[in-house]
Order: C-alpha cells, then structure tokens, then sequence
C-alpha cells in the first residue's frame, strides 16, 4: 500500500480537468470529491477479491452474562470501539485452551435455540454462535466467564478529513500504488459534472480502468490462488462438536 496526501491526489485531479489556476471547485468540495472516490475503489478491491484486500482484527474477552457488545459506542461500558468497521470476515473464540476457533453465525430464526440452556465451556464450537444485530455483536448462548474473543473485519476506506477553520486538511489514503488513478479520473470527473463539461473521455477512462483493476485485483495470490473451503471442517475435524446441528 502506498499513502497520498491530498496535494497529492488534488494537484493531480485539478491537472486531469484542467482546473490548476482556478478556485471553480474549492479544497473543501474536493476532499468530499476524493474521499468519495476513494470509497468507491474500497468497496471495488473489497468486492474483487472476497473482501481481503483490507481487513484488521480486534480481541476483546467477554464478561459474564452479557451477550451484546456494541461495535463503537462510548456510552457502554462493552463497547469495542472499533471506530472504522465496516464488514466482518469472520469471528474467532477460545473455548477451550489457548486455541482459536471459528465461530458460525446463527440465523435469526435460531435466536433462541440454545439461548436457555448450556455454557460456553459444556456446548462445545458448534453450539456458540455469534450475529451482528444493528450496531452490535450478539452472542448465544451468553457468555458464562470472560472468554477471549476475536473479530476479524474489513475497515472503512481511509479519508482525508477537511479543517475550515484553517482551511487545511489532514490525513492520508492507503491504496495499491497505480491504484490511485481510478480516484483521480473519478474524482475529476465529478468536478467537470459541476462545471458541465463533458466528461465522456474521462468516463472512458474509468471504465477502463475498473475493468483492469476488476481482473488484477482478482488475482493476487497468483501462486495459490483461493479454493472451494469445507465449511464443515472449519475448525479441526477431529476436536468434539464440529459436526453442524
């Protein structure tokens, strides 16, 4: 990954639309412009290659009867405060031992199922199951002891952040060098729109180039690349409960 300052990116778009000698579109329209564009290449990568381009952990332990942890609420005394999340990949717990192991999601329809009864220590892995309900991490049944948690997640897109007070901006964008491209041509292309010039050259140009970044991103472990997984045998096969109910 490779971070762009917004002199970077910006001198570069008002360059593609020919707008460096003019205040047209001002430093604050086009933060808004880029952090957009920026967006929209995050999810692109994210969609591209099974949502791993981008992805962090947090390990929180559990507390005693509390089966609701807010995502980033500061008012809670659970709150994970994980202040960029965006998407899970997957949850990890140790049940027993030092050991991760993967834990399944529950249906809704199966929120009750082993609710009333069990613990954590005597269910075993396939009987502990996790769901994000709103802004929240939910677990059944509730957790009986503290148990060391992890959550692995796709962060938001990094933003630059625009101060008007100083009329500066502060902040950096994380993307694949050569990448940034497509957030200069969209990026510029959204200023011409305001201006009403034709952007269909430009328009052009992001196809083509979402199209390129759609077949590279696709493929980065060129050596090995991913597999059908057996979702049956997520954690070892032969540890007790593996077998789904």
């Amino acid at each position: 990954m490779a971070d762009f300052t917004f002199s970077q990116l910006g001198t570069r778009v008002r360059e593609r639309c020919d707008m460096e000698n003019n205040n047209f579109i001002t430093d604050s329209e086009l933060v808004n412009y880029i952090n957009a564009s920026a967006a929209e290449l995050h999810d692109i990568l994210i969609q591209a290659y099974g949502d791993d381009y981008y992805i962090k952990t947090k390990e929180f332990n559990t507390t005693s009867g509390v089966s609701l942890y807010p995502i980033n609420d500061s008012t809670s005394s659970y709150d994970l405060a994980i202040s960029d999340f965006y998407k899970v990949r997957g949850v990890d717990a140790k049940l027993n031992g030092a050991d991760f192991f993967t834990l399944e999601p529950f249906n809704f329809n199966e929120r009750n199922r082993y609710a009333n009864f069990g613990s954590w220590s005597v269910l075993g892995i396939t009987s502990v199951r996790y769901r994000f309900v709103g802004d929240n991490i939910m677990f059944t049944p509730e957790p009986d002891s503290a148990k060391a948690v992890k959550i692995w997640y796709i962060p938001t897109a990094t933003k630059f952040t625009y101060d008007s007070g100083t009329s500066t901006t502060s902040g950096t964008i994380s993307v694949i060098q050569g990448y940034e491209e497509f957030i200069v041509l969209d990026a510029a292309i959204k200023c011409l729109q305001k201006e009403e010039s034709d952007v269909t050259t430009l328009v052009g140009q992001k196809f083509a180039m979402k199209r390129r970044l759609e077949e590279a991103a696709n493929n980065r472990d060129a050596g090995s690349p991913l597999a059908v997984s057996d979702i049956y045998n997520e954690n070892n096969r032969y540890w007790w409960g593996t077998i789904r109910t």
